[in-house]
C-alpha cells in the first residue's frame, strides 16, 4: 500500500509539471508577458517539483531496500535450515545460519557444494527423478535423508518452491529436522510387524492392551485356549478381571497395580482364568509395558496354558504323598505282623508235647498273618491309586 502511494504521488508530480509547462509554454507564445520572466518561472516550477520526484524516488528506494534488509535477516537468522539453489547447475545460491549449524559446512564450503553433496549415493538417483519430476514450478512437500559434513544421516521434510533469485531461474528450499519421528514411526511399525508375526505363529493367547483406555486386543487364542469369541465384550479390561478366579483375581490386580506405580516393564503371574464353558485353567501370564513419562500406556503379553502342567504337577505331589505312605507302611507297620510271625515260629514245640501252646501259638500265627494280609492289601490299594487315578480337570 506504501509503495502504490508513493507512485500515485510521483505520476501527480509529473502531471504537475507537465501542465505547469504546458501553461507557461502557450502563455509565452500568447506575449501575454515577458518570455525571459516565463522560462524562469517554469525552471524554478520544474527544479522543485524535480526535487520533490527525486525525493519521493529516494523515500521509496529506502524503504525498499529495508525491506530486503528485513527478508534477509528473517532468512539468515531462521530456526530452521533454509537455502535456494540454482535449479540448472543445483549448486547453493544462499544458505541461513542454521543450515550451516546443522550440517557443519561454512557458508564458503555450502557455495562450492551441490544438492548431491548433502545425500548419500544411494540417495542421489531419486534426487534426479524427483528433480526431472517435481521441480516444475509447484510447491513440493516430502521426507528425504540428508547428510551432514561428518558423514551422520538424518531425515528431513523439505518445503519447496520456485523463486528468482538475482536473476536466476531458482528454488526456495526449507528442511525441517524430522529424524526423531521417522526413527520412531520405524521403531513403531517393526514392533508392529513382530506383534503381528508373533500373534500368528505362537498358540498362545496374545494381546494388546491399551492402559488408557482399558481396550484390549487378541489374537486366535483367544479362541482356540478359552473358547472365546472376539467380541465387545472380551476388549475392555473389566472382562478379563471377572474371568480370573476369585481365589486369585485381588492376588493379580494387586501385583499389576504394584509394577505399574513401580515403573516396571515386566510383569508376570500365575493364575486361574475361567474359560467359555465356566472351567478354569492354569495359565501364566507375561507382559511389557511401554510408558509416556511415568504414565503406563500400553501393556503386550501373552496368556500361556500351563493347566497340564500343573495338573501333572500336582498327580505327581500326590504320586509321591502315596509312595511316602507306602515306604513308611513297608517300615512300620509291615515290620508288626512279620516280626510277630518270626516270633511265634520260634516258640513251636516241635515235638508236639504241649499242644495248648502250640494251639495258642497258631492262634497268634493266624491273627500276624490276617494283620499281613490287611497291610498287603492297603499297599496294593495305595499303589492302585497310583496307577489308576488320572487328573482331576478344572483344578478349582
Amino acid at each position: 500500500m506504501q509503495k502504490a502511494s508513493l507512485k500515485i504521488v510521483i505520476v501527480c508530480l509529473l502531471l504537475i509539471v507537465a501542465c505547469i509547462n504546458g501553461y507557461f509554454l502557450i502563455a509565452a507564445q500568447s506575449g501575454t508577458q515577458n518570455i525571459a520572466v516565463h522560462f524562469q518561472y517554469l525552471l524554478l516550477c520544474n527544479e522543485l517539483l524535480l526535487i520533490a520526484v527525486i525525493t519521493a524516488l529516494t523515500v521509496m528506494t529506502i524503504r525498499k531496500t529495508n525491506h530486503s534488509l528485513q527478508y534477509e535477516r528473517l532468512f539468515f537468522d531462521h530456526p530452521i535450515p533454509m537455502w535456494i539453489y540454482d535449479k540448472n547447475t543445483l549448486r547453493f545460491l544462499s544458505v541461513n545460519n542454521a543450515a550451516i549449524s546443522k550440517y557443519g559446512y561454512s557458508r564458503k564450503e555450502f557455495y562450492n557444494l551441490t544438492l548431491k553433496d548433502i545425500r548419500n549415493k544411494e540417495e542421489v538417483p531419486f534426487l534426479m527423478r524427483n528433480i526431472d519430476e517435481r521441480c516444475n514450478g509447484v510447491e513440493y512437500r516430502g521426507i528425504w535423508k540428508h547428510r551432514k559434513k561428518n558423514g551422520t544421516d538424518f531425515f528431513v521434510e523439505i518445503y519447496a518452491h520456485s523463486v528468482s533469485y538475482r536473476g536466476r531461474e531458482a528454488r526456495f528450499i526449507m528442511a525441517k529436522d524430522v529424524d526423531d519421528q521417522v526413527k520412531a514411526a520405524q521403531r513403531a511399525s517393526a514392533e508392529g510387524v513382530r506383534y503381528e508375526l508373533l500373534a500368528q505363529a505362537t498358540n498362545d493367547a496374545v494381546y494388546d492392551r491399551n492402559l488408557v483406555t482399558g481396550v484390549i486386543a487378541w489374537n486366535h487364542g483367544l479362541s482356540s485356549i478359552f473358547q472365546y469369541d472376539n467380541n465387545k465384550f472380551t476388549e475392555v479390561l473389566q472382562w478379563w478381571k471377572n474371568n480370573i478366579h476369585p481365589e486369585d483375581k485381588q492376588l493379580v490386580i494387586n501385583s499389576l497395580e504394584n509394577t505399574l506405580l513401580a515403573n516396571k516393564r515386566y510383569w508376570a503371574a500365575e493364575y486361574r482364568f475361567r474359560c467359555a464353558d465356566g472351567s478354569f485353567k492354569y495359565i501364566s501370564d507375561r507382559a511389557h509395558i511401554s510408558y509416556e513419562g511415568h504414565m503406563a500406556v500400553r501393556m503386550i503379553g501373552m496368556m500361556q496354558d500351563i493347566d497340564q502342567h500343573i495338573r501333572q504337577a500336582r498327580q505327581l505331589e500326590e504320586q509321591n504323598k502315596t509312595l511316602k505312605e507306602i515306604t513308611w507302611i513297608n517300615s512300620h507297620e509291615i515290620r508288626r505282623p512279620v516280626v510277630s510271625i518270626l516270633s511265634i515260629t520260634q516258640l513251636f514245640d516241635k515235638e508236639n508235647k504241649d499242644i495248648q501252646l502250640n494251639a495258642q501259638l497258631m492262634e497268634w500265627l493266624h491273627q500276624s498273618t490276617l494283620q499281613l494280609d490287611e497291610i498287603i492289601h492297603k499297599i496294593e490299594l495305595k499303589a492302585r491309586q497310583i496307577n489308576d487315578d488320572p487328573p482331576t480337570r478344572g483344578l478349582s
